[in-house]
């Protein structure tokens, strides 16, 4: 407590004799204190308390008209209940249970008459202390309250602003994925009739130049189609329309199911399809058509970057109720730019020699994230790469 608030308290004495009002007053002088009243008439105590609002009482209780006790009773309703207003007794009466009746009643600190003036002051000056400490630490409860409170509005805001957005991004969202269902059918449409009109063409044409050339359009508007049903995959897979259905769904079925999608690109390259799988797992839980998806890209990227007559092995192991589904091929694997946007959509990248993927393994991370698994790429120690499935809670 620094001195001038000790100077400036205000400090209220009640008590019915002059002689003891003089002497108290006398004190506080010698103490410095300039901020103090007094008063003989304990009937006018209500109205001075209201109108000074003391940081102290010093009070009698042996007083006619109303007792030091009966003020203590009143001031219950007028004290604050968070508030420490300190009321120190300085009474005749010396018996224990006044004492105990008076600090019962809400005075902080309690003396018998006749008193030791430095005493007094003492007992003055730890009483204010404690009320100015008290203030203050109500001072920093209430800026902190003020300041959680503001906070709090400011988050409060800050969320109706990310509901908001929220809120956009989902009509986005919707927009997003109409028009893409839009575009897709207006690809498809006419791409199903420039590949059924190739097909008619290729019995027609002779000219080995034409076969070529047509065979090139074919190519095109097959990655083109490709692409199509791959963006629109991707698209309502983040947005959650697709639903994912679990099953049991045997490998083995999955890997001759994209044997026989990929049948002319393993004859062309004369690949060999290798199965290895552990003899305490023959199935994976998930969406079958999902899956079969992720099977079939995954070997058709690996077919591609393969060389002709080479390998491509597909190891299926498990452990701890994870299963891992291992494509490996022995192509030239991936630049470290490109294993880092591996699953971006839209990335800039050398694609010298990474020009396989395409928006593949795109999918077939979303595919993963549907069944809450993981996939890793990695390139092996000498030529290749090894692309990791990894599917948990497998039994």
């Amino acid at each position: 407590m620094n001195s001038a608030s000790f100077k400036n308290a205000k400090i209220l004495i009640v008590d019915d004799r002059e002689s003891n009002i003089d002497i108290l007053e006398g004190l506080l002088e010698e103490m410095e204190c300039i901020n103090f009243k007094s008063t003989t008439d304990a009937l006018l105590f209500i109205d001075l308390f209201k109108s000074f609002e003391p940081d102290l009482i010093l009070l009698d209780l042996m007083m006619p008209n109303k007792s030091g006790f009966e003020i203590l009773d009143e001031l219950k309703a007028l004290i604050n209940p968070g508030d420490y207003l300190p009321i120190l007794v300085l009474t005749a009466d010396i018996s224990a249970g006044a004492k105990i009746k008076a600090l019962s009643s809400g005075a902080k600190d309690f003396l018998s008459k006749p008193f030791d003036l430095y005493e007094v002051s003492l007992r003055i000056k730890n009483l204010l202390e404690t009320r100015f400490l008290h203030q203050q630490i109500e001072s920093q409860n209430q800026a902190l309250e003020e300041k959680v409170k503001e906070r709090t509005f400011k988050l409060e805001q800050a969320y109706l602003e990310i509901e908001k957005a929220n809120q956009e991004l989902k009509v986005l969202d919707r927009a997003k994925l109409g028009f893409l269902n839009l575009i897709s059918h207006e690809i498809r449409t006419p791409l199903n009739g420039i590949l059924g009109f190739t097909e008619i063409l290729k019995e027609e044409i002779k000219s080995p130049k034409l076969l070529e050339y047509l065979q090139d359009l074919e190519l095109s508007a097959t990655k083109l189609e490709d692409f199509s049903y791959q963006a629109l995959m991707i698209t309502e897979l983040r947005s959650n329309v697709r639903s994912v259905h679990f099953q049991k769904v045997l490998i083995s079925q999955l890997i001759n199911s994209a044997k026989i999608q990929l049948l002319d690109k393993i004859k062309d390259k004369s690949i060999d399809i290798k199965l290895n799988i552990s003899a305490d797992i023959d199935s994976i839980s998930g969406d079958p058509d999902l899956l079969q998806i992720c099977f079939t890209r995954l070997i058709d990227i690996a077919i591609r970057n393969s060389k002709i007559h080479d390998t491509v092995k597909v190891n299926i192991s498990s452990y701890d109720q994870m299963t891992f589904c291992e494509f490996i091929d022995n192509g030239p694997g991936y630049s470290t730019e490109k294993l880092d946007n591996l699953y971006k959509l839209f990335a800039l990248t050398d694609h010298s020699n990474d020009t396989n993927s395409g928006l593949n393994m795109v999918l077939v991370k979303q595919i993963m994230d549907a069944h809450h698994g993981q996939i890793s790429v990695m390139n092996k120690k000498e030529n290749g790469t090894i692309t990791r499935l990894t599917f948990f809670n497998q039994k």
